[in-house]
C-alpha cells in the first residue's frame, strides 16, 4: 500500500492492527513511531527502508505478538508500507 506521508502509513498499519482486536503498546508506539525509534525518525530517506516491531496487547494483558512494520520511501515521494501481525 502507499500513502504520502509516512505518519498516515502507520497509524493505517494501527488502524488495521486494532480491527484485528489488538492493541498497540502506547508505550512502544511513542518510542518507535512518534520519536524514531533507532532511525531517531519515522520517515525513511528515498530508496532506504525502516523497519518497526511494535508490542501488543490483548484484553489489557501483553501478547507475544507484535506488530512488524516497514516503510519504505520510494522516489516519487510517497512511501510504501509493508505490516503484519506476527
Amino acid at each position: 500500500m502507499y500513502y504520502k506521508t509516512a505518519i498516515g502509513a502507520a497509524e493505517a498499519a494501527r488502524e488495521l492492527t486494532e480491527a484485528l482486536g489488538y492493541q498497540v503498546c502506547e508505550n512502544d508506539w511513542t518510542t518507535q513511531i512518534v520519536h524514531g525509534g533507532r532511525h531517531n525518525r519515522l520517515r525513511p530517506s528515498v530508496g532506504m527502508n525502516h523497519s518497526y516491531s511494535i508490542a501488543l496487547l490483548k484484553n489489557d494483558k501483553p501478547q507475544r505478538k507484535c506488530l512488524q512494520i516497514s516503510l519504505y520511501g520510494m522516489p516519487s515521494g510517497k512511501f510504501e508500507l509493508v505490516n503484519y501481525v506476527n
